[in-house]
């Protein structure tokens, strides 16, 4: 309901219609708007509360408002909260009953408008808005018990008349003053009024979801014995600092693990070169026994060291002394091409020095023998 029509707060047994803001189309009052919403509350609630805060508008659509309040078969209670001005002050008077703010003004005054056109149609705009002014003055006079050319002559003189709860109590436009907290710094002018009102209107909500928010949230275990809004606020702040630490050590973990791994890796590539140097596997079986070792190390291990150790007789080339130093032209070869010519193990045993740098700049750490 709140979220197909603006102008209504359901409640329970009953709903809320608000008029607060000017009349007419393209306003926050707009007379087709507010006859649908009304069709459709009545549907769904036999008693409907209608509160008022407007400075007026549109004499025609306010019409359409207060035929079809007066009309209604709900029971309707009306309510002056601020300013019930011009023909918004007419809709408030069908009011069955009426009630105002002791804060409250209600305004009536003639009826204004203009037109363009020649001498005729300037007569009849004329003409029509003196009818206007007598079907206005008839709502009034059913209302407080006076004549028609009574309040013709008093109130639609081409003056503002401002009148507030108390006067109209006594003149029986309205049927009570309903009594509401004390404000801060009272309203006085018909401007003040208006936007009194309306701040509430934006206020008080906002205020009531806060607290159902806070006995939403009370309701979660962990914030049961929070008694207030700071208490909840502080647990919050607690709760996402120990979330911060726990993803922070999640990354530190991450970490870890990412070294663990490239260091198994290593010392997975460091045994079977071994192998291969020892002569237990060749350069071919290097793939399958690399899968084998990562899937089940311990295993892969045990198979490997059971094998005998055959170390190929070594090549002629291999103890050709290249570049005069006596490593065979193994100084200018990196890991990976003694490892293809099968030299890993040659140039072990003939430079253990050697070996352990080239072992070092391949991965990165001490080789242990």
């Amino acid at each position: 309901m709140t979220k197909k029509f603006f102008n209504i707060i359901p409640g329970e047994g009953h709903a809320t219609l608000l008029l607060y803001g000017d009349i007419g189309d393209g306003y926050k009052v707009e007379s087709g708007r507010i006859v649908s919403e009304l069709i459709s509350l009545q549907s769904q609630y036999d008693k409907i509360d209608v509160r008022i805060n407007s400075r007026g508008g549109d004499v025609f659509s306010g019409m359409a408002i207060y035929n079809t309040l007066r009309q209604s078969k709900s029971d309707i209670t009306i309510y002056i909260d601020g300013v019930a001005a011009s023909i918004a002050a007419i809709i408030a008077l069908c009011g069955k009953p009426l009630y105002m703010s002791p804060y409250a003004k209600l305004m009536l005054h003639s009826v204004s408008g203009g037109t363009w056109g020649n001498a005729s149609a300037l007569r009849q705009t004329a003409d029509q808005m003196e009818q206007l002014q007598k079907d206005l003055a008839n709502m009034i006079a059913g209302r407080c018990g006076m004549k028609q050319e009574d309040i013709l002559a008093k109130y639609f003189d081409e003056k503002d008349h401002w009148i507030n709860a108390d006067e109209a109590l006594q003149m029986k436009l309205v049927d009570g003053i309903y009594d509401m907290q004390p404000s801060e710094e009272e309203p006085k002018t018909e401007e003040e009024i208006y936007h009194y009102f309306n701040n509430r209107l934006v206020t008080e909500p906002q205020i009531q979801n806060k607290m159902a928010l806070l006995d939403e949230i009370q309701a979660i275990p962990s914030f049961k014995d929070k008694a207030d809004a700071s208490a909840v606020v502080a647990h919050i702040k607690s709760l996402e600092n120990k979330a911060t630490k726990v993803d922070a050590l999640q990354q530190a973990n991450d970490a870890y693990k990412a070294q663990i791994a490239q260091l198994q890796a290593k010392e997975i590539d460091t045994f079977l070169n071994q192998a291969v140097a020892d002569g237990k596997l060749t350069n071919e079986q290097l793939p399958s026994m690399k899968k084998l070792m990562q899937s089940d190390r311990a295993s892969a291990e045990e198979l490997i060291n059971s094998m005998k150790a055959h170390k190929p007789a070594p090549r002629a080339v291999e103890f050709i002394d290249h570049d005069g130093k006596g490593n065979g032209g193994f100084e200018n070869k990196s890991w990976d091409d003694l490892d293809r010519d099968n030299q890993l193990a040659t140039l072990k045993s003939q430079n253990p020095a050697l070996f352990a740098a080239k072992f070092k700049e391949k991965f990165g750490t001490d080789y242990n023998d």
